[in-house]
């Protein structure tokens, strides 16, 4: 089995292919996952940087220790005990951490996976790569950028196999208010701020900008028009008064 490598892009791989050969199922999300997704975030600037590795598995914590154990990297054997049912930590002799979620993916909002890990080969599917960065109340430069590459290069599709899924969408976002308030201000915010930035960009992120914006402005409008639940409709009603959303904790 080769080491540990330096490229957090080359050694996502790496544990993706030997999850596969060894028959666990794991995909990438986060910056990485997007990485292997989007190739136009390399056009963006600055030059997007990635760390650490997030995954999504199923819930097999002796499968996944044993796993990542053989590729390098030490449990966090207390985190695991207590949090194992949910998420999952590893560290590399160099710092480098590894984030498993299992089944959900918990930060301002809860994105469920757990029937989803095997649409696409290496990640989660792209729709649940938007709605995993979508849903972040306090987006970073870094989420900007990823998201920019991920709805410039993907086109939106009704199902999974076309591209982005509206399918998808709705079923997050016309069942629950929380999850669309979010979704709907950060597309919102992000388009603008894209067409700014387009303006003054070179030509060629100027482009990825400019079809990343009309693809957000696309993907309100499709929100807007979906069939909203009754729970959608009741919690509408209350509104901003209360909070939508959670800011999850940092964990070291």
């Amino acid at each position: 089995m080769t080491p540990i490598l330096a490229d957090p892009v080359d050694e996502v791989r790496r544990v993706l292919e030997q999850a596969d050969h060894e028959g666990v199922v794991i995909r990438a999300v986060g910056g990485l996952a997007i990485a292997l997704r989007a190739p136009s975030v390399e056009q963006l600037s600055p030059r997007r940087a990635y760390h650490d590795l997030d995954l999504a598995a199923r819930p097999n914590a002796a499968a996944l220790s044993r796993l990542m154990t053989a590729l390098g990297y030490e449990p966090a054997r207390r985190f695991n005990t207590l949090n194992g049912a949910e998420r999952l930590l590893f560290h590399d002799p160099a710092g480098r951490r590894v984030d498993v979620f299992v089944d959900n993916l918990r930060m301002c909002h809860d994105l469920p996976f757990a029937d989803r890990l095997e649409i696409d080969r290496w990640t989660i599917p792209l729709a649940d790569l938007a709605l995993s960065k979508l849903q972040i109340v306090e987006l970073t430069d870094r989420d900007a950028q990823d998201l920019a590459a991920l709805l410039a290069d993907h086109q939106l599709s009704p199902d999974d196999a076309g591209g982005i899924s509206l399918a998808r969408f709705q079923e997050i976002c016309a069942a629950d208010w929380g999850w669309w308030r979010t979704v709907d201000g950060n597309l919102a915010a992000l388009g603008a701020r894209w067409r700014e930035q387009a303006a003054e960009a070179d030509p060629r992120e100027a482009n990825i900008l400019r079809e990343a914006s009309n693809r957000a402005r696309d993907l309100r409008a499709a929100l807007d028009a979906m069939p909203k639940s009754l729970r959608w409709r009741a919690r509408a009603a209350v509104g901003s008064r209360l909070a939508w959303y959670s800011l999850p904790e940092e964990v070291r």
